[in-house]
């Protein structure tokens, strides 16, 4: 694997982001909407969590039993590749995603589309975690930048000591809405696995999908990947 490899493809986007607001997912979240039935839940309507003038995250039940649905939603000053670029920074990635302790490329199978594993931290009485996510990203004709991702947990045997988590769903669409910004949409439903009291799960998860987008919104427009262009990422014109 030649150093550009090691560094990751713009496909680390995909992953690091899946990570991101998948950090201890919303199993337990779902409790206080578990009375619903399964087909109910499917239209089932968002509720706000929290909001400002940029940033947006929000709930809802889904048909996976007790798990939630969450959709995490950022206005942030940008170009496309600096995004991509910046979250291809695997050394700044505990600065910014909240209580990440490292990540790693297990397989790099094309330039956009790689298997990753990230690893959490424990926090008692929350044990360490980990996730491992097949990924693979696009740009439509339109400019916007459509990343699929999928559980790969069969790809690497878990670490001791560590629990596993699952991704059920996650889809990221990324979108020019001018020069320098754009406006980034994420669904996801991920099981965190294992035992989580269900008072310490919503506010965590929630919490600390607001605090990773705060981080980025605040670090993101300064970095120095937004002075870098990249072949396979068209901008705004």
């Amino acid at each position: 694997m030649n150093k550009q490899t090691k560094k990751t493809s713009a496909a680390t986007t995909l992953w690091l982001l899946t990570v991101l607001f998948g950090l201890f997912s919303l199993s337990s979240l779902a409790a206080e909407n578990n009375s619903q039935s399964k087909d109910k839940s499917k239209n089932e309507s968002w509720q706000v969590w929290r909001q400002d003038a940029e940033l947006k995250v929000s709930y809802r039940t889904s048909q996976y039993n007790d798990l939630l649905e969450i959709k995490a939603q950022a206005q942030v000053a940008s170009s496309l590749a600096g995004f991509m670029y910046f979250l291809e920074d695997l050394a700044l990635l505990p600065v910014w995603l909240d209580n990440a302790e490292s990540a790693k490329i297990i397989n790099q199978i094309t330039a956009n589309e790689n298997i990753f594993i990230t690893r959490f931290k424990g926090l008692w009485p929350v044990s360490a975690r980990e996730m491992v996510v097949h990924s693979h990203y696009w740009q439509n004709d339109n400019l916007s930048v459509e990343i699929a991702v999928k559980d790969a947990s069969d790809s690497i045997i878990a670490t001791k000591n560590t629990i596993r988590m699952q991704v059920l769903k996650a889809h990221w669409l990324v979108v020019p809405t001018k020069n320098s910004q754009i406006a980034i949409s994420y669904q996801f439903i991920v099981d965190p696995k294992g035992n989580i009291p269900q008072w310490l799960t919503k506010p965590m998860t929630l919490n600390g999908i607001w605090t990773t987008l705060n981080n980025i919104r605040e670090q993101l427009p300064n970095s120095p990947w937004q002075q870098k262009s990249r072949a396979d990422i068209q901008e705004w014109q």
